[in-house]
């Protein structure tokens, strides 16, 4: 690839690769960048630097000076640095050298943020110094909401500032950042001590980054409220953006959850608990990880740390506690052991608020908790869940957990910083004694281990984890602890929901670390099922019966780990996740008669951003009688003659697209938790598991023969390309609690939530603007079009005068 460069005829740089700060809207404002108005901004490349010290010195406010995009390396992209770039703009006007200025701004046109050697540089973290806490709109929903977890990163809270009139973009590829950086040092050097000096000729940037209003034209300001629900000039509903969300998944070992409608109707404080037998009323003990993470850029949030490191632990856990126990034995424990990664975590626990609110909080469809067939031509079969039309819900299953007795998260458990502690999160506000039992039972199990976990120190406060949710969203006081790779504080240089959280950047992950932890997880979860109603199982006792379950350890050097590890942290289109999101996808064909392909990839390098929520990314939604809806409600007054009662069509169903990344969570819990129910052979051994690319290549295995009265755990299904028994994973909606879609409408549509608390962060992302991007491009200046312009117009005239005296000398000859 040949260098970057506007300097050879015909180059250019029209459209500049880059990553873009975006707005998001929420409940109280706006956070991040775009440009002032519709119109692009325009500004000469100038390092910042020269700006800052030609600002301060210039005592002529209010003067005109000519558009400037300041230019500055990742690592002094902090909130200082825009806050000065920002106060010296303001004491200038801009001026028109680069064409008309109407929006009313300063100087400052936009920031180009250009790539570093990472190597040798410490980088602040962009999240503030308490992450979800005091001054985010995340702040009603944290446990401790002071606490300040990311000091010793430098957290500076760029992330959550309003920088509306600044758009901004990161240029990664190295070659083009050096040139810019070139470009941007010799114009700054030109310019002296005058910032009105050297217009032309200049190398200038063009941004087209227009993100939404910071206030309407009647001065209320613009809130994710507003955006979702806003209105053209009609007075016609028109929305601007769309929530954040996507798909938790949730799956529980041992026997499958039971899809029928048993607890439908019954609140979870209500309800039974019934322990030492199958019952679908048995309390249940959750492992639990936020899949998501989060940075400036949203296009490159790598999440090796924050997000990876806990879907590998999680995912390692699964698979030892789904291979070492059989089925029949998790059934006897007094708590049922589920998993639940949580999408949406990073922007106000959306993933586990909206499965926590649901399963304790006792969910109510509209219709009735029975709910109806997820798929009507499926009605009769013992394997089709239920589904709520609205609020919608694909999938009732949740309804049959029980009540949730505590949970355990991991968090940032791929580097230690240098050491080789865990730490449990929590203890200290513990209201209960199964929080401070959790605890003493992994510092138990740890205690002869190359990794070891202690108690942290912190105290007042939880760290940002789905344990947030359930210590502020249960009926029964329930609680939980988190499993970290820190004690009171982030680990130094961590790099929290930073674009450089990545193996191929600046983050070392601690592959023995994480190995460690998810034997650790996996054990705590058996002592914890094995605690009874009275907790009278001290945690020495707890934990020997875990041992004794699991005495095998999970291998960083095992072929699931490499090949996970290779996925999650380095190659998000993996061959091995696309083989489970392609049968999960064949599966749902299969079941649904509608197939939607493989939902969002995950990205190369992996990207674990969110994304917005509609129909072509996770939104589930009813297809009914021909149509479309987010939600459906066929006895609204208001609703449209096209709207008929659900299963009036023989192939009325409700459909899910989830993102590759989701899928495939899905495909490997059903394969890891699915090996407990093979019927028992002889000799003990697992049978030899039949190929399949679908559901359809499973129905004449023979190893998931059962007895159990469970039907489900009979039934086999493909994962991963192998016939396993029973399906165990499901979907759960992460949207935010305050958000709906709306009734008979599209997907795409949301309404607010007529009970909403006013609690919730509310995150929306706008699509203001068809087309967005930043260019670069030379201008040598009007004098020399204008010269140019002169000089073809004589070029034409001399050359018309050739043609007519060629074409006189040619008729002259009788040749023409």
């Amino acid at each position: 690839m040949s260098a970057a460069t506007l300097n050879k005829p015909f180059n250019n740089l029209e459209k500049l690769p880059h990553s873009p700060c975006v707005t998001l809207y929420h409940r109280n404002g706006r956070v991040g960048c775009g440009t002032l108005e519709r119109e692009v901004m325009t500004g000469r490349l100038l390092h910042w630097s020269a700006v800052v010290s030609n600002g301060a010195s210039n005592s002529n406010a209010q003067s005109s000076v000519p558009p400037y995009v300041a230019v500055l390396d990742e690592a002094d992209y902090t909130t200082s640095s825009i806050e000065m770039l920002q106060t010296f703009s303001s004491n200038f006007v801009a001026g028109d050298d680069y064409g008309p200025v109407n929006d009313g701004g300063g100087p400052l046109r936009g920031i180009l943020v250009l790539s570093t050697d990472p190597s040798s540089i410490d980088f602040p973290s962009p999240e503030p110094l308490a992450p979800q806490g005091e001054g985010t709109p995340m702040e009603n929903l944290s446990v401790g909401s002071s606490y300040e977890w990311n000091v010793n990163n430098n957290g500076d809270g760029l992330t959550f500032t309003d920088m509306a009139g600044v758009p901004t973009v990161y240029i990664e590829d190295s070659q083009t950042a050096n040139y810019l950086r070139n470009v941007a040092s010799e114009q700054a050097n030109s310019i002296s001590s005058d910032l009105n000096a050297a217009v032309y000729p200049s190398v200038l940037s063009e941004f087209n980054y227009y993100m939404g209003p910071s206030e309407t034209t009647d001065g209320t300001k613009v809130t994710s409220q507003q955006c979702l629900g806003w209105k053209d000039l009609d007075g016609n509903w028109s929305p601007k953006c769309l929530p954040l969300g996507g798909n938790s998944v949730w799956a529980a070992a041992g026997t499958p959850v039971t899809t029928d409608n048993e607890n439908a109707n019954d609140n979870s404080q209500d309800r039974p608990t019934n322990a030492n037998d199958n019952s679908q009323d048995r309390p249940t003990v959750i492992l639990a990880a936020s899949i998501d993470s989060t940075s400036m850029f949203h296009e490159l949030s790598p999440g090796a740390n924050t997000a990876a490191s806990n879907i590998l632990s999680l995912l390692l856990a699964a698979e030892l506690l789904g291979s070492s126990i059989k089925d029949e034995v998790l059934d006897q424990l007094y708590s049922r052991i589920a998993f639940a990664f949580f999408q949406g975590e990073s922007y106000g626990f959306i993933g586990s608020r909206s499965f926590v609110k649901d399963v304790t909080g006792g969910f109510e469809c509209q219709a009735g908790n029975e709910g109806v067939p997820s798929v009507m031509k499926r009605k009769d079969e013992t394997s089709t869940t239920r589904a709520c039309l609205n609020p919608l819900r694909t999938d009732l299953t949740f309804q049959n957990l029980g009540d949730i007795r505590g949970m355990i998260a991991v968090d940032q458990v791929g580097n230690l910083g240098g050491g080789k502690n865990l730490y449990v999160q929590g203890v200290a506000n513990a209201e209960n004694g199964f929080d401070a039992f959790l605890s003493e039972v992994m510092i138990e199990l740890s205690a002869n281990g190359e990794y070891t976990a202690q108690a942290s120190s912190a105290e007042d406060s939880l760290p940002p984890s789905p344990v947030s949710s359930l210590v502020q969203l249960s009926t029964s006081g329930a609680g939980g602890v988190v499993l970290t790779g820190y004690d009171d504080a982030f680990v130094a240089n961590s790099l929290y929901h930073s674009h450089l959280d990545s193996v191929s950047k600046s983050q070392s992950i601690d592959k023995d670390a994480i190995a460690a932890s998810a034997t650790l997880l996996a054990r705590s979860a058996v002592a914890a099922a094995y605690q009874n109603e009275n907790n009278e199982v001290d945690a020495a006792t707890a934990a020997a019966y875990a041992l004794n379950l699991l005495p095998n350890t999970v291998s960083a050097s095992s072929t699931t780990f490499e090949s996970l590890y290779s996925c999650l942290f380095s190659d998000g289109n993996c061959d091995t996740l696309i083989k489970y999101a392609s049968v999960e996808s064949a599966n749902d064909a299969i079941r649904t008669g509608i197939n939607l392909g493989i939902g969002q990839p995950l990205g190369k390098p992996p990207n674990y951003y969110v994304s917005v929520y509609n129909h072509e990314n996770g939104q589930g939604f009813v297809a009914a009688s021909g149509f479309k809806y987010g939600a459906m409600d066929s006895s609204a007054e208001d609703k449209d003659d096209y709207v008929k009662d659900y299963g009036e069509d023989e192939n009325d169903t409700t459909l899910l697209r989830p993102s590759l990344l989701e899928m495939s969570l899905n495909g490997l819990l059903n394969d890891f938790l699915g090996r407990g129910s093979f019927a028992d052979s002889n000799d003990e051994t697992t049978p030899d598991l039949k190929a399949c690319s679908s559901t359809n290549d499973c129905s004449k295995v023979s190893y998931c023969s059962s007895s159990d009265s469970n039907e489900l755990a009979a039934i086999s299904t493909c994962a991963g390309g192998q016939c396993i028994c029973g399906s165990r994973a499901h979907y759960h909606p992460a949207l935010d609690e305050a958000i709906s879609p709306a009734a008979n409408q599209a997907p795409g549509w949301f309404t607010i939530d007529e009970n909403d608390q006013g609690v919730s962060a509310m995150i929306a992302e706008p699509f203001w603007s068809s087309f967005v991007g930043v260019r670069a491009y030379n201008d040598a200046g009007e004098g020399v079009g204008l010269f140019s312009s002169i000089a073809g117009a004589i070029f034409t005239l001399i050359c018309l005068i050739v043609v007519h005296r060629l074409k006189k000398s040619l008729v002259k000859d009788k040749v023409y």
